[in-house]
């Protein structure tokens, strides 16, 4: 799993009652700290049965909390003052008891006690067996806590520890992160816009088993739609084939080949005030046979035809106000042809990907770009993928600002 990082490094308090599913708060903790954000643990007595401190200090990097009244706290008020240092409070897994005393005002121990002294974004990801979770005490507490603003990541169904399939499975953590991001990161700055991001590669069929492609992964523009939603866009990602995720504010199309991604596109950019092509769609495609090919001694050619050009066909029904960027890899004369490009397609904005071995631009998680505009080119450092959604992003803002004066 590629990890996003924001541009600011945040606070977060990790809660963990006794459940087996305890041990995924491990993984949940790594996600955070790859991202470079900080993690303080607080633990309940019976999640102690289930996880050590030892385990959560070593990667967590922090004293855990496990005890109001401990000799090791750092301070005589550890609940308050671990809740003021907090930009986001999880409690993972979340158990039908501490749901209980949340609701009911009850703080006994030293995780009750920090949350009811938490008044910022609460996320409880629930973990219990489905009897338990479907009681109605637990849903009528889990009903008073959503209006009080508590953000619930509802459980999953998959085998529980009683050894059956139901529903109470707690959210995976790879999820909860993704999900956190968007209260952690989150802004209205596109409040009201609709965005449209491509991604990743196309698939163009050969035969029923084999394909023409190219290296993409997807990762840039993942990252560029998580950014959009992040800032309050409306989201819509068209992906070719990758295996990268998105979290539920986004709404994920997934498409195969260039024509697939070009009906898509092009449906999705009519009302679109933002559109960033990102894919890496195929210049090219051949007709594909409906039975598998068969190796013989003669050589073999294959016939391709041009796929549809979908950065032209959007730069020619672009409307006013409609902001349309796309991407251009090159090995050699990298800026003069990115330029032709931009002015070919209409384009505001393109960005520059010069790729080579000093540049490894396919499925990396950093990569070097220029944001060239008909005015300038604007050279970036190495940056994280999602540091680099985030300028480009800032850009396109900027651009919209001086549109709307």
């Amino acid at each position: 799993m590629r990890i996003s990082q924001s541009s600011k490094t945040k606070n977060i308090v990790i809660g963990i009652t006794g459940g087996i599913a305890a041990y995924k708060s491990c993984y949940l903790i790594r996600y955070f700290k790859k991202a470079e954000h900080n993690v303080k643990v607080v633990i309940t007595g019976n999640g102690l049965r289930f996880i050590t401190e030892t385990t959560l200090r070593t990667l967590s990097g922090e004293q855990v909390y496990s005890d109001t009244f401990a000799d090791s706290n750092e301070w005589s008020t550890e609940h308050i003052s671990l809740t003021d240092w907090a930009d986001l409070f999880i409690v993972a897994p979340a158990t039908a008891n501490i749901i209980g005393k949340l609701a009911n005002g009850i703080a006994d121990d030293a995780l009750s006690t920090a949350l009811l002294a938490y008044n910022k974004t609460l996320i409880i990801c629930p973990a219990m067996n489905d009897k338990m979770y479907g009681n109605p005490a637990v849903q009528r507490n889990i009903k008073t806590l959503k209006k009080q603003g508590v953000v619930f990541f509802e459980p999953g169904t998959g085998y529980l520890a009683c050894g059956y399939s139901a529903r109470g499975r707690m959210a995976e953590p790879e999820d909860i992160y993704k999900e956190s991001l968007y209260y952690l990161n989150g802004t209205a700055s596109l409040k009201g816009v609709k965005a449209v991001v491509s991604a990743g590669r196309t698939v163009e069929l050969i035969d029923p088993v084999r394909y023409i492609s190219n290296f993409s992964s997807g990762k840039t523009g993942f990252r560029i739609a998580e950014e959009a939603a992040f800032r309050g866009a409306e989201t819509v990602l068209v992906t070719g084939p990758t295996e990268e995720t998105c979290g539920s504010r986004i709404k994920r199309k997934d498409v195969v080949s260039a024509d697939d991604m070009y009906k898509a596109i092009i449906k999705e950019a009519s009302d679109a005030d933002i559109i960033i092509m990102s894919a890496a769609v195929a210049d090219y495609s051949p007709s594909p046979s409906k039975t598998k090919l068969k190796k013989s001694d003669k050589v073999f050619s294959l016939e391709l035809k041009k796929t549809g050009d979908i950065l032209k066909e959007l730069g020619r029904k672009k409307r006013k106000g409609q902001i349309l960027v796309g991407f251009a890899l090159e090995t050699d004369n990298a800026e003069k042809n990115a330029l032709k490009k931009l002015k070919e397609k209409n384009l505001d904005v393109i960005v520059l990907n010069e790729t080579g071995k000093d540049n490894p631009a396919f499925g990396s998680d950093t990569n070097r770009i220029k944001i060239i505009t008909s005015e300038k080119s604007e050279a970036l450092p190495v940056l994280e993928k999602s540091a680099i959604a985030a300028v480009i992003l800032d850009r396109i803002e900027k651009i919209r600002d001086n549109c709307s004066k």
